[in-house]
């Protein structure tokens, strides 16, 4: 089993989730913080795995709360097809994202190997938080095929500095 590829591409989806979104609009609030609304679609995370050279074709769907990618593609094994059931949340201000399910060539993945790659996510998302810790995840909607968030951003004015 490639359990690297199926990893490589739950951090994949867990970093894009972080650290970008296709549209992103910034307002300052009040108190001098800064709230950033940012929407990413299922077909922009799909566009962004294919860009791998060995997807062949990356299927994303996102609907209650829950995040489906289906990979198609070849590497040094041969050809595979990975899929990945995906819940995402925002708990205590930081993105959670849980992968529930995963299969690979139709093989389930055991659930130490999904406790191993929720943990190398959650690892990533905690270095992400600690890079940038004026960032609060405020909320996330994953419905409708795309994933809507709201970030706080403490400034200098916010901070009382």
């Amino acid at each position: 089993m490639r359990s690297t590829k199926v990893m490589m591409v739950a951090i994949l989806a867990a970093l894009a989730l972080v650290m970008s979104a296709c549209s992103i609009d910034i307002e300052r609030n009040a108190d001098g913080s800064l709230q950033i609304d940012g929407q990413v679609t299922a077909d922009s995370l799909a566009a962004e795995f294919e860009r791998d050279p060995e997807n062949k074709a990356v299927d994303v769907a996102i609907n209650d709360g829950v995040m489906w990618i289906d990979v198609e593609g070849v590497d040094e094994n041969g050809e595979y097809v990975a899929n990945l059931r995906v819940e995402l949340r925002a708990d205590d201000g930081v993105l959670v994202v849980d992968i529930t399910e995963a299969f690979y060539n139709g093989w389930t993945v055991p659930e130490g190997i999904r406790t191993a790659f929720n943990d190398a996510i959650a690892k990533e998302i905690r270095k992400a938080v600690a890079e940038n810790p004026d960032a609060t995840l405020v909320s996330l909607v994953a419905d409708d095929g795309k994933i809507v968030t709201e970030w706080r951003i403490e400034t200098e004015d916010s901070k009382g500095s």
